[in-house]
């Protein structure tokens, strides 16, 4: 059998493709791997996404993660399609760890593998390489991190370019597409604006363009298949939440409700477009390694509106460039990255509260999307040209694959090589928790006769030790109760009203700790402290020194925040009459080795 020189070259950019998708993929691949070796005790947010994910399929939820202004993020697609590699994985935390860079990986190869179908390996060289160094700025930790506001960051691009491929005429992206966005919007409301934004602008490019393109198979049997096909991705997509909605906790209307009545005052356009003017150019900037400027509050702080101006004067020659040389596909693809960084800018401006660096995550990706869109209507014009010369549009192909092979070959080695090195999220509650969740985890089961246990938290401001507590629990065969006001969060079937706990396990941090175990009733499961009794006994003289002079200088929130593990005692103290800033010093020393925790159990039902 010949092989013809067509065959070997359509051989060899196969090959080439496939090699691209592998180096995209490599980081988050690599992420996953080394989260399989980690002895990880997930707390806080992490603690209650393990607990929702193993809920999956047998109090399988309908809603998303909770938000912090008292609804879920709409739907629950985060946990069902976390929930299958979670538990082929090991069903442990670790599992929840390489299942999102499972994710992650599926999201850039599959963003790769749509831009060689788009623009072959040029493309595919260019789109490799931007999601290479993308990769490399966020990091091991971030590609295998669970959390809403960092798993929806990829599949982004993924679902940007899923939408592009409809506009040209490959009609399967569009059930894909819906898929895809569905999964970003229900794990993150955030997301909805763009998404919907993005999604918009693509019908209507397919719609204007639909005398050259079809919109629908010709083929009545083809047209039948595909719109089947995208009725039921739809509906097996949003059903959850139609039935929470009209049958459950009405969760739309809360969120529906909140964005109409709050009184919460929202960022606006000027504070997001400064938020684009410190992502878009091309220096200083996140997505490129530079770390964000951020604020006393933690908040991040926005870039000078005109350092704007250059990244749209390129942006409008690159698509007049494309749109002359009548590139028409990458104008298309440009328009719509152009209408994801607008739609951005909109939802950056509803944002309230401070501009937390969490909150915009999605500006990475929104960026890169703007500067591939760019080069590609750039590199496409150019071959399109006319007057470009034979051997430009013969040789300019093969260098700009072979530099962003390399590159990104590099590149991407070097964030997989950190793998290793990659700390999990809350990595000191991880610690502690490896300690204290043994003797706890012995104790209840050694009790026969507790099966609903609660958890309470004491003197802790934010308790997240406590949800990694729960988790344990829960992982470990026991029912978990939480008080009714929390069964938003961990799962209605959790709240008190259903079910009455048999014994209650306090986690109480800090001072308290000195007396908790004295209480009737109340059972010493475990303490850590970083102290030993003499440095404690001295520390706790310190302590209540200097919260006498705070109180005597009227800063009783600094003297509260000495026995609770609030912050802001050494920066607060600063210049106040009558408070000692040796003392200060000295205490702020010990606070930062951390406050002491103890496990105690009370029995509740006999």
């Amino acid at each position: 059998m010949n092989i013809t020189t067509a065959q070997r070259r359509t051989a060899i950019t196969g090959v080439f493709g496939v090699a691209l998708i592998c180096i995209a993929a490599w980081p988050a691949i690599a992420a996953g791997l080394s989260a399989q070796h980690l002895d990880w005790h997930p707390s806080g947010d992490w603690g209650l996404l393990s607990m929702r994910i193993e809920d999956v399929g047998h109090a399988t939820p309908l809603l998303g993660p909770y938000s912090r202004f008292g609804w879920n993020h709409p739907g629950p697609l985060l946990y069902w399609v976390l929930a299958l590699p979670y538990h082929l994985l090991g069903w442990s935390a670790r599992s929840m760890l390489a299942s999102t860079a499972l994710v992650n990986a599926v999201a850039l190869g599959g963003t790769v593998s749509l831009a060689w179908r788009r623009g072959r390996l040029p493309l595919a060289a260019l789109t490799t390489l931007a999601l290479a160094v993308l990769t490399h700025a966020m990091g091991p930790e971030l590609l295998r991190d669970p959390w809403n506001p960092y798993i929806t960051v990829l599949p982004v691009a993924l679902f940007v370019v899923l939408c592009w491929s409809g506009t040209e005429g490959d009609r399967w992206a569009w059930p894909l597409a819906i898929a895809v966005g569905s999964f970003i919007v229900q794990s993150h409301i955030g997301y909805a604006v763009l998404i919907a934004g993005v999604a918009a602008a693509a019908a209507l490019l397919a719609w204007r363009n639909r005398s050259a393109i079809p919109i629908l198979p010709i083929d009545r049997r083809h047209r039948r298949v595909l719109c089947t096909t995208t009725g039921l991705v739809t509906l097996i997509c949003w059903l959850p939440v139609l039935i929470d909605q009209f049958f459950g906790t009405g969760n739309v209307s809360a969120i529906v409700s909140y964005f109409l009545t709050s009184s919460d005052r929202p960022a606006g356009i000027h504070d997001a477009l400064a938020q684009a003017a410190a992502n878009l150019p091309l220096h200083d900037v996140g997505w490129l390694g530079a770390l964000p400027v951020v604020g006393s509050d933690g908040a991040v702080e926005g870039g000078d509106l005109l350092a704007l101006l250059l990244p749209l004067i390129i942006y409008a020659g690159a698509l007049a460039l494309a749109t002359a040389a009548r590139a028409h596909s990458a104008v298309r693809f440009q328009i719509i990255t152009g209408v994801a960084v607008a739609c951005g800018v909109l939802a950056t401006s509803r944002i309230t509260g401070p501009m937390f660096g969490y909150l915009i995550q999605w500006w990475w990706i929104l960026a890169c999307l703007w500067w591939l869109s760019i080069a590609w209507s750039i590199l496409d014009a150019t071959l399109h040209w006319e007057r470009s010369p034979v051997q430009v549009k013969r040789i300019l192909p093969v260098v700009v694959v072979a530099i962003c092979l390399i590159s990104g070959f590099r590149t991407s080695r070097t964030t997989a090589r950190a793998a290793d090195l990659a700390v999990p999220p809350e990595a000191s509650n991880s610690l502690l928790l490896h300690d204290l969740l043994p003797p706890l985890i012995g104790a209840l089961g050694a009790l026969p006769d507790i099966h609903a246990v609660r958890v309470e938290t004491v003197n802790s401001t934010w308790g997240t030790m406590s949800d990694g507590v729960r988790y344990a629990i829960a992982h470990a065969g026991e029912e978990v109760v939480v008080d009714p006001q929390y069964g938003f969060k961990f799962g209605e079937q959790r709240s008190a009203d259903r079910t009455e706990p048999d014994a209650v396990v306090w986690v109480v941090h800090g001072d308290a700790v000195r007396i908790w175990g004295q209480l009737p009733n109340v059972r010493t499961i475990a303490i850590w402290d970083p102290l030993d009794t003499e440095q404690r006994a001295a520390y706790v003289l310190d302590e209540s020194i200097l919260q006498e002079q705070l109180n005597a200088a009227g800063r009783s929130d600094l003297a509260t925040a000495l026995t609770n593990g609030g912050g802001g005692v050494d920066s607060g103290s600063i210049g106040l009459e009558g408070v000692d800033q040796e003392l200060v010093r000295r205490v702020e020393a010990i606070r930062r080795k951390g406050d002491p925790i103890g496990l105690y159990l009370s029995i509740t039902r006999r």
